[in-house]
């Protein structure tokens, strides 16, 4: 646990678009979650030509992603070792998912639609993702890209791809669309996409080749790079001890006085600009000093957070947090069923035929993995996070998947966030630093 020096203590949230852990890919177990539920009277399948057009409300929308953003972080807290680090992108998974979506229809679509928003059309949730994704890429004084992409297998599904739902994509999400041939090697092409698109801190999303029925991947990836709009100096820089749940380690840990101090029943906190203001860095420290930052957040909803930024006061705060660098990858296929995304992994209910329908099968989600990665210093914060979705097409046998776990090294959560909404872009836990 971190404490501020003088009576306030420090917290640590980042909330823009991402969310990060610093222990090697995992499998998640189903917890107990109730499925989001979906309005009925929704649409079942998305007029493209519609979407350029839609209008949207903004606040609602706003108050739906920051709750959706704060459900999978406390999803992704449940399953992980509790000495990690976590980290997601909301925004990525969320980018991602989307793509899939304009090309669902049924109750595929209601039930990717439901996870950002129980009532929402699908198509204001479309032009929501849409706006976000703008927003990121017209960021100023800092270096912040979101970038989206497809590969299809041009010998399996050549001409049967949908051309509305590839313009679409192109326009709407400003994509790009690869149709080559699919090998052993495919894997390694989309790699690079990524290991460019994050600046080389993504290197690798997927670890394996494709699995021999896989016949698409969409991919989302974001890029954030910011400096301090207020620096730290040397005599602010120095070698403390970080409490972390596996024991005290020497850190070096950054100080500062800022002007901007949360506190609610749960935590304090304070809020950190980079350059430009459009982005900040929020920390948020339980007020339990034994608290488990991983256990904090599966208990800290939207609503604690919208009181806890609703706090906010211009008091002069004394703020000291560490550098810390992490990565994190995660396979989201049991998180998202357990959200109640069933449907779009079925192979006999999976209904994405507003993408393609390839003669005598369909095509289903076959895996879903993100990857972030984060690092905090004293010149500001580099971020990253890539999600790539497979579809394959139906009596695809299932990817087999690579198991490892690294046990990672006082704990507080930490958030990328845009400042006008103070919604995540990024979002985690810091439980231990090297």
């Amino acid at each position: 646990m971190i404490k501020f020096i003088g009576k306030r203590a420090m917290s640590a949230a980042l909330a823009a678009m991402l969310m990060l852990t610093g222990c090697a890919s995992r499998t998640t177990t189903p917890v107990a979650t109730e499925p989001l539920k979906h309005d009925p009277q929704l649409k079942t399948e998305l007029k493209l030509n519609e979407v350029a057009n839609q209008k949207f409300d903004e606040e609602k929308l706003n108050a739906e992603y920051g709750r959706y953003s704060f459900k999978m972080l406390a999803e992704i807290a449940e399953n992980a070792n509790k000495n990690c680090n976590v980290m997601v992108s909301p925004a990525s998974i969320m980018m991602a998912l989307d793509m899939v979506a304009a090309g669902a229809k049924g109750e595929t679509l209601k039930q990717l639609n439901a996870l950002f928003s129980s009532d929402t059309d699908p198509l204001e949730q479309q032009a929501f993702a849409s706006e976000m994704m703008k927003r990121i890429n017209a960021a100023q004084k800092l270096k912040f890209v979101c970038a989206n992409a497809i590969w299809s297998d041009s010998e399996r599904l050549g001409g049967m791809i949908n051309s509305e739902y590839t313009q679409y994509i192109k326009k709407t999400f400003e994509a790009e669309f690869n149709s080559i041939p699919f090998n052993s090697e495919t894997h390694k092409t989309v790699n690079k996409w990524v290991d460019e698109k994050t600046n080389h801190m993504i290197p690798e999303l997927f670890e394996q080749p494709f699995g021999p029925n896989t016949v698409m991947v969409l991919v989302n990836a974001i890029r954030f790079e910011a400096q301090w709009a207020k620096g730290y100096n040397e005599d602010q820089i120095r070698k403390m001890k970080f409490k972390g749940t596996e024991g005290e380690k020497e850190a070096t840990m950054l100080t500062s006085t800022e002007k901007g101090y949360f506190t609610s029943d749960k935590a304090t906190g304070f809020i950190k600009y980079y350059q430009g203001e459009e982005y900040a860095f929020v920390a948020i420290l339980p007020r339990d000093e034994k608290a488990n930052a991983n256990e904090f957040i599966k208990n800290f909803s939207y609503d604690d957070y919208q009181r806890f930024i609703s706090s906010r006061t211009n008091s002069e705060v004394y703020t000291l947090m560490p550098e810390f660098k992490s990565d994190y990858g995660i396979k989201l296929n049991d998180l998202l069923k357990n959200l109640g995304v069933t449907d779009a992994f079925s192979e006999s209910k999976a209904d994405l035929t507003g993408i393609a329908e390839p003669h005598g099968g369909r095509l289903f989600v076959s895996n879903v993995f993100h990857k972030t990665h984060i690092e905090v210093d004293r010149k500001g914060t580099k971020a990253a996070a890539a999600t790539g979705i497979t579809l394959d097409v139906k009596g695809a046998m299932p990817m087999e998947e690579d198991k490892k776990e690294v046990i990672c090294d006082r704990p507080y959560v930490y958030a990328i966030v845009e400042a006008s909404t103070m919604n995540p872009i990024f979002i985690g836990t810091v439980n231990n630093v090297e």
